[in-house]
């Protein structure tokens, strides 16, 4: 995941230069004002903010086989993962798959944010829930129900630039404060730095969070239990920040550490290292059987290494980055080729080919989208994380 949810996953040049808590929704004014009455309304100083987009889906030829979601805004059908079918097109929203036939999506209705599926096969729309806040605009998580929705809403700024910082989860009908710290500005990033971490476990038992979300000073990765409310893990980088992670299966999350490791937490073995190298932004297999990502062992030449999480052989490719897993075994990454004069984004950058390594046959194969049906927008390449 990375700065925003509906952003791009790979940047140019600098990412940002923080001088403030982020803009957040407006929160409503009294619990009646919100459908969910069942716990207190998250209150907070109000920041400025343009006007919320209304999503635009553009869905065509029904639903596949066998969907994915690239960068929370494409729907493809990988039945054949080397010629594959777009099948949706969104902007300003994110998408979550919730079967075979049909989709969630945020929208702004009447200047509040609510979650609406679709079915692939007819096109009919029906509101599932309402959200706090809008994943378009600021950093969030949310299920395709409504159920569970992780927020931040920061206090008024002081004089010496820091802000309270606080961590919300809505669950159980009702808003829980899951922690609140002191956030600072800061923040120069580039292209290889911190990566966004906020991800429900499969089974929604737990939730993973970096502060780095919110404050580019604050470095701890925190794992919470979704029922129970406890913290888990709030473990720190050595002041470098994590540079993504995922979840395996349902109750071990991996992430890379910043400081040339790959760490992962379990209920019962708690915080260990994984393995001894810089990766970014790892990613696993549907049936967690396969670890992704992209490997920085040379910054200069940064490719797609792929592991077993049982161990075994190991698979690596050319230059590329941004991993996805569309099928338990076909990773589609972004082909990265040389770049004029380097500097902070690095010395290569995608080069707009997205190929498709298969694990069972240890082939690599360029992927061909039909016209116009590429993840790309605005000239930046949005592929291949793989979400929803």
């Amino acid at each position: 995941m990375g700065w925003k949810l509906g952003a791009t996953l790979l940047f140019a040049g600098l990412i940002m230069m923080a001088c403030g808590p982020r803009a957040m929704p407006s929160a409503q004014s009294s619990p009646a004002a919100d459908p969910r009455t069942s716990g207190p309304t998250p209150t907070f100083t109000p920041q400025p903010e343009a006007t919320p987009a209304v999503a635009s889906i553009n869905c065509s030829g029904g639903p596949g086989t066998a969907m994915v979601v690239i960068a929370r805004t494409f729907v493809y059908d990988v039945a054949d993962p080397i010629n594959p079918r777009l099948v949706c097109r969104a902007t300003d929203t994110v998408i979550h798959l919730i079967d075979g036939n049909a989709i969630a999506y945020t929208t702004v209705v009447a200047n509040q944010v609510v979650i609406v599926r679709r079915d692939l096969t007819t096109g009919a729309e029906s509101r599932i829930a309402q959200l706090l806040s809008n994943p378009n605009v600021t950093i969030t998580a949310w299920t395709s129900d409504g159920s569970l929705e992780v927020y931040a809403t920061a206090d008024a700024q002081s004089a010496d630039w820091r802000w309270q910082e606080q961590i919300h989860l809505w669950s159980n009908g009702a808003d829980h404060i899951l922690y609140t710290y002191d956030a600072g500005p800061g923040g120069f990033a580039g292209r290889w730095s911190a990566h966004m971490i906020l991800e429900f476990s499969p089974d929604h038992a737990y939730l993973a969070i970096s502060d780095t979300n919110y404050s580019p000073q604050n470095y701890n990765v925190r794992i919470f239990s979704v029922t129970d409310l406890g913290e888990k893990i709030a473990i720190g980088t050595q002041g470098l920040a994590a540079a993504g992670g995922t979840w395996v299966a349902n109750d071990r999350f991996v992430w890379a550490a910043g400081s040339g490791t790959l760490m992962q937490w379990t209920p019962a073995g708690g915080a260990t290292v994984l393995r001894s190298e810089r990766w970014f932004t790892p990613t696993s297999s549907s049936d967690g059987r396969w670890l992704a990502g992209t490997l920085l062992t040379d910054q200069s030449k940064p490719n797609v290494q792929m592991v077993p999480v049982g161990g075994g052989g190991t698979f690596k490719t050319g230059l590329g980055s941004s991993p996805g897993f569309v099928t338990p075994t076909v990773v589609w990454y972004a082909e990265e080729g040389p770049l004029a004069n380097g500097g902070v984004a690095g010395d290569t950058w995608p080069n707009g080919v997205i190929r498709a390594f298969d694990l069972a046959r240890g082939s690599d194969q360029v992927v061909h989208f039909r016209a116009g049906d590429a993840p790309v927008a605005s000239g930046l390449v949005l592929c291949c994380a793989i979400h929803g």
